[in-house]
Parts: C-alpha cells; sequence; structure tokens
C-alpha cells in the first residue's frame, strides 16, 4: 500500500486499518496458533513499482497472500504476477467492474453497488443533466461509462464528459470550472482520484456554485478528503460508499475509536480502510478454516465464512469472488454524521458484470433502496 504519491494519503488510511486488523487478530492469539506478520511494500502509486514488488513478493518471499492496490491500474498492473505464482490478492478498492479473476477477492463495491443507488439518487433529486469529470485512467474511464449508461436509461443525457491527468493542474481545473458554468448541468459526477480531490473542489466552492442545487457526487472521495478542504468546502456534496466514519452503528463506532488509537490521531476512517480492515479478518477466518494459506484450500474456506465487519455482516461470493455489501449513499456534513439518504434494508449481492437485476440468494438489490427526503430538497 502507497505511503506516497497522487494516492498515498488515502493508502495510508488503507496501512492502518490493516495493520489494525492484524493486531486484533494477533492480540486474540494469531491464527491456529501462530501470529500474522506483515510484509510491506510502498509501491509510491506506480502501476509498474506494484507489480515489481508483487513480483518480488511472490517469487522471493514466498507470500501467497497480498492485500493492497487502489486505483485499477494498480490493481491490474499486479494480477498477471499474482496468477503468474498462484497467489491470491485482497483487493481493498470499489472499482469500475466487469472483471473477474480467481485469483482476487474483490472487497470494495461492485457498480451495482454503489453506482445504480448513486444514479437512483441522483436522477430522482436533482434532474436529468450530468456534467462527468475524470482523472484519465481506466477506472474513471469505465465508472464514468456505468454511470452515463444508468442516466441515460432513465431518460437523462451526459451535458459533457472531461478527462484531466492524475496530477491535476491549476489550469486543468479552470477549464472543469468552465465547462461546468457552459453546459449548466443538474449535478456533476467526478471520479478524480488523489491528490486532485481536494483542488477541484476548493475551486467548485470558490466560483460559486451551490452544492444544494448543482453537488458533485462522487464515489472516489472519501473523508480524507473531506477533511483536507477548508471550511464549507465540502458540505452538502454526494458520496457513495460501503461505510462512513460517522455511521452511528455499534460496529461503525468501535471500528472509528479502534482506528483513531491505531492511527495515533483524529483521523477518518474511510470506507477503503474499512474493506481493508474486513478483508484482513476474512483471510483469517478462512485460514482457520483451511489451515493454509494457499489458494487451493484457502479460496474454497473463504466462501464459508462470513464476518461482521464495521458496515455490517460481509461475505464472499463464491460465482464473482466480489463481496456481498452495505451500500449507502450520503450528503456530506462537515459539522456532524453525514446525511444517509439512501441504504438497503438486507446488504447487497454483487453483479459486478450488471447482468440481472435479480439477487443471489434473494438478498436486497440496489433497486429496493429506501431514499430519505434530503434535507436539502426543499432548496431546489
Amino acid at each position: 500500500m502507497s505511503q506516497s504519491g497522487v494516492t498515498g494519503a488515502i493508502e495510508r488510511n488503507q496501512l492502518a486499518a490493516t495493520q489494525l486488523a492484524i493486531a486484533e487478530i494477533n492480540a486474540m492469539g494469531g491464527v491456529l496458533g501462530r501470529k500474522l506478520v506483515a510484509v510491506f511494500r510502498d509501491p509510491q502509486s506506480t502501476p509498474a513499482l506494484y507489480r515489481q514488488h508483487a513480483q518480488d513478493l511472490c517469487r522471493d518471499e514466498r507470500i501467497q497472500v497480498i492485500f493492497g492496490g487502489h486505483m485499477s491500474s494498480t490493481r491490474k498492473a499486479m494480477l498477471p504476477e499474482i496468477e503468474a505464482h498462484n497467489a491470491l490478492l485482497f483487493y481493498p478498492t470499489l472499482y469500475e467492474g466487469f472483471e473477474y479473476s480467481r485469483h482476487c477477492v474483490y472487497c470494495g463495491a461492485a457498480p451495482n453497488q454503489n453506482s445504480v443507488p448513486l444514479v437512483d439518487y441522483l436522477h430522482s433529486t436533482f434532474g436529468n443533466r450530468l456534467f462527468v469529470v475524470g482523472s484519465d485512467y481506466v477506472y474513471p474511464h469505465e465508472s464514468n461509462r456505468i454511470v452515463s449508461d444508468l442516466l441515460r436509461a432513465k431518460g437523462g443525457v451526459v451535458v459533457d464528459e472531461v478527462y484531466v491527468p492524475l496530477d491535476l493542474q491549476p489550469d486543468h481545473i479552470a477549464m472543469i470550472i468552465d465547462r461546468i458554468r457552459q453546459h449548466q448541468p443538474d449535478m456533476i459526477y467526478s471520479t478524480v482520484v488523489g491528490d486532485g480531490i481536494v483542488p477541484f473542489y476548493t475551486a467548485f466552492h470558490a466560483a460559486g456554485f451551490d452544492p444544494r442545487r448543482l453537488p458533485i457526487a462522487s464515489q472516489s472521495t472519501s473523508e480524507v478528503d473531506v477533511a483536507r478542504m477548508p471550511p464549507g468546502v465540502a458540505d452538502g456534496h454526494v458520496i457513495a460508499a460501503t461505510f462512513f466514519d460517522t455511521l452511528r452503528t455499534p460496529a461503525a463506532l468501535a471500528f472509528a475509536r479502534a482506528f483513531r488509537l491505531a492511527a495515533g490521531g483524529p483521523v477518518a476512517a474511510t470506507a477503503p480502510a474499512e474493506a481493508a480492515y474486513f478483508s484482513v479478518h476474512l483471510y483469517a477466518a478462512a485460514l482457520a478454516l483451511a489451515g493454509d494459506d494457499g489458494i487451493e484450500r484457502l479460496l474454497p474456506a473463504l466462501y464459508e465464512v462470513e464476518v461482521d465487519a464495521p458496515q455490517g455482516a460481509v461475505r464472499v461470493d463464491r460465482l464473482t469472488n466480489h463481496t456481498h455489501l452495505w451500500p449507502r449513499v450520503a450528503r456530506i456534513c462537515e459539522q456532524g454524521p453525514y446525511e444517509i439518504v439512501g441504504q438497503p434494508a438486507q446488504r447487497v449481492a454483487p453483479d459486478p458484470y450488471l447482468v440481472s437485476i435479480s439477487s443471489i440468494d434473494d438478498e436486497r438489490q440496489p433497486s429496493d433502496f429506501n431514499f430519505t427526503e434530503s434535507r436539502f430538497r426543499g432548496l431546489q
């Protein structure tokens, strides 16, 4: 997990959660009487380094299970090496879907778990005209395509689509703001990632746009990014995620407290961090059942276990290697708990290829999301 580079801030959050899970498991005696020992590498947000480290860990260190990766480009860089060495990757970040590898356990949200309820909320609350902006790599292109198609299926229209470098510069931001003014959308979907998030939201606020009427909606913006924004910049914008640091369930509150202690300060736990955390607990439960972390024994055991994650009980789907999750849609509230405006009554089965609205094991699908009246609704 990177500690530097464009996604260093969010991946440091994920690493702290991973270390917390390892410490909890070891404090309970480890797995089958043995302590878990982490072997750490910093790939510096660089796909080529992810691939090199994955090769070194599998080939030289004989590591059979790897946890990490944030951008889809980094997952795709690691997977050939992990597959070649018959190892297993726990990927703890939401992604664009339309992928399967026997050697990857997808612990973040698939498109049906985040994109579908987000588009439902945006369309029902704000209107039909969508402006799309993203960083120029695989996840933003694919996620933007999915969100655009979902909105068009409801009769909506995409008024513009803009891509910018990961190393976002002031002239790129000025261009985005100018095009938003030109096209006058009802809402914005942003897949800008990493260090570009804060300056984009800050410039949007400085331009005088009102998120109560024209919100930025995102799956890639997190509490880590919000904490780095000037006061008032993030308030009212929309996020889709499986976990928020301000959730008020007993499990979420306990995790948030433990995470702050582990992180050594008032650091918010993000959805990617929560996924990193429960992925280690899933691994430990499967390892205890399998007795070995080789993929031939570990993977079948993984399909048999379930853990009580901070977001709710989660498990891995044997048909897709994706995880049954509890996606939510929220409005950011800087001075208090995020306002949950959409959440499922039951956890949502993964459908990474968006092939069906029927559920696996009859679990609730995003079409059954409960949307609450936003506190900003009357101002539109």
